[in-house]
């Protein structure tokens, strides 16, 4: 008998139409639902990681420490993305990032370990794999990118023009953390915008 499945799956199933009704349903006996709350971290630096989480609600960042122990945000994590240090799980090695919630939210969270067995059997699974690396891939690079730009107002204007969601949910503080620069040049950077 098939158990249909909770409302939080119609969004991925629009993200990955070519997934089978039948590999959805093998993902949700092996899925579970966690809520995370404010603050708390789904991957704490120096643990190794070993769950991966597609965020049905909330929002994360990914934050990483420089040498002299302060955070900068390397990329955010919205509703329907994945979260995973796939480095740290594949070398077995501590993390050098953490996830943490922003919000209050809610994940379906999978063992690494129980989910890479499945790829050599379903390969619509396999290509989700492919899509997230790729997604993630290309994040990375767009995020190199805003750090080449030279001013903190050209970084600014690149969220505003190419991501708003970053703009409009995330506090002044993450994004200057994330674009790298003092949150007093992002207030500067605002003001230039708005006049």
């Amino acid at each position: 008998m098939k158990h249909e499945l909770p409302h939080w799956y119609a969004p991925l199933k629009t993200k990955y139409p070519f997934v089978t009704e039948e590999e959805w349903q093998l993902l949700h006996r092996m899925a579970a639902v966690k809520h995370i709350r404010k603050g708390d971290t789904f991957l704490r630096y120096g643990k190794v990681a070993r769950y991966a989480a597609f965020v049905v609600s909330g929002l994360f960042k990914f934050s990483i420490l420089d040498e002299e122990g302060s955070e900068k945000i390397i990329r955010f994590g919205f509703a329907n993305d994945f979260l995973a240090n796939c480095e740290s799980y594949n070398k077995r090695a501590p993390s050098a990032v953490s996830i943490t919630a922003l919000e209050d939210a809610v994940v379906l969270r999978i063992n690494i370990k129980k989910l890479q067995p499945l790829y050599a059997l379903h390969m619509n699974l396999l290509h989700v794999n492919l899509d997230l690396y790729r997604e993630i891939s290309e994040q990375q690079t767009e995020h190199q990118h805003i750090l080449s730009l030279k001013s903190p107002l050209g970084r600014y204007r690149y969220l505003l023009e190419r991501r708003p969601l970053i703009i409009q949910k995330i506090t002044l503080t993450n994004i200057a953390r994330y674009l790298y620069i003092s949150r007093e040049a992002l207030s500067r950077a605002r003001l230039s915008v708005l006049k």
